[in-house]
């Protein structure tokens, strides 16, 4: 190589090397979007609009523009209290939920008075992120109220439209608005989760029997998302991508303790997939464990 080539190419193999993380890692937080008005319906400009995340204290602030709007991206998932103040108006508290590669809109109508002077207004729930895509949004909720066979956190995409299980489960039993089960494109915390082999998830593979061979566990999940015609910047496949986000640390000391059993005598007989005259499948399945989790640095 020619010495005046050299300096070039280390050059360019940094900069592919520094830009490798931006373009495989994919976005794992959500954000808030909306619009500051008085009670006249005129927009407000420069109120300032506060985030405060109540488990881990985190603090997010942003200015309302020309026109009243104002936009606070990369927010961690969680329930976030926003306030909103400016000199003349009340302030204004609502509670906002920030799920995982969700825009969540929430406006503000601002009344003459006091800065010292709250007003709580409801909730805003997160809505369908403001695109081409369909994406659905699977919450906590579900996930720890739902019953799941295995303890399989996959069960859960059974709630999404357009998701379809094979009779039976075994391998590679998820499709999702008819791509073919391989398509599907598995994250956790925006790191890829597919199985190179089988093409499925590879932490979490379904077994044989229907049972996951590999556990994700479902007390470590806090959300998920699977947008089903999502944009070129996941790659890797043209199906579904299903964004898992693991649950992170708060200022609260918190765990719990679980026993789930599943034996075959609780279960009927697979009308698709039995043998003339043959018996149920042997299953023992007992699961059992605890989880502990609490701050390592307060706020």
């Amino acid at each position: 190589m020619k010495p005046s080539v050299f300096p070039r190419a280390v050059v360019m193999m940094a900069a592919a090397m520094a830009l490798a993380p931006w373009a495989l890692a994919q976005s794992i937080r959500g954000e808030i979007t909306g619009s500051v008005f008085d009670e006249g319906g005129a927009a407000v400009p420069g109120a300032t609009v506060t985030a405060t995340c109540s488990t881990t204290g985190l603090t997010r602030s942003t200015v309302s523009g020309s026109t009243g709007s104002y936009r606070l991206s990369e927010l961690p998932v969680c329930v976030y209290k926003v306030a909103t103040t400016m000199q003349g108006f009340k302030t204004v508290n609502r509670d906002v939920q920030v799920a995982v590669s969700t825009m969540t809109k929430a406006d503000f109508k601002l009344q003459l008075g006091q800065l010292s002077e709250e007003l709580t207004v409801e909730a805003a729930t997160p809505v369908i992120e403001f695109s081409d895509k369909l994406n659905s949004y699977v919450d906590q909720e579900r996930i720890n109220e739902m019953p799941l066979n295995g303890r399989d956190f996959n069960a859960l995409l059974s709630t999404v439209p357009g998701v379809q299980r094979a009779p039976g489960g075994g391998f590679l039993s998820i499709n999702i608005s008819g791509q073919r089960n391989t398509s599907n494109n598995f994250m956790v915390d925006g790191i890829s989760n597919n199985d190179r082999y089988y093409g499925g998830i590879a932490m979490g593979e379904t077994g044989v029997v229907g049972l996951i061979a590999t556990v994700v566990p479902s007390d470590a999940i806090q959300e998920f998302t699977v947008q089903q015609t999502p944009g070129a910047e996941f790659g890797v496949k043209g199906g579904a991508a299903i964004n898992i986000v693991m649950k992170s640390g708060t200022n609260e000391l918190h765990g719990s303790a679980h026993y789930f059993r599943h034996d075959d005598w609780m279960d009927a007989k697979n009308y698709f997939t039995e043998k003339a005259g043959g018996d149920k499948p042997p299953l023992k399945n007992q699961q059992f464990g605890a989880t502990f989790g609490g701050p390592l640095i307060k706020d």
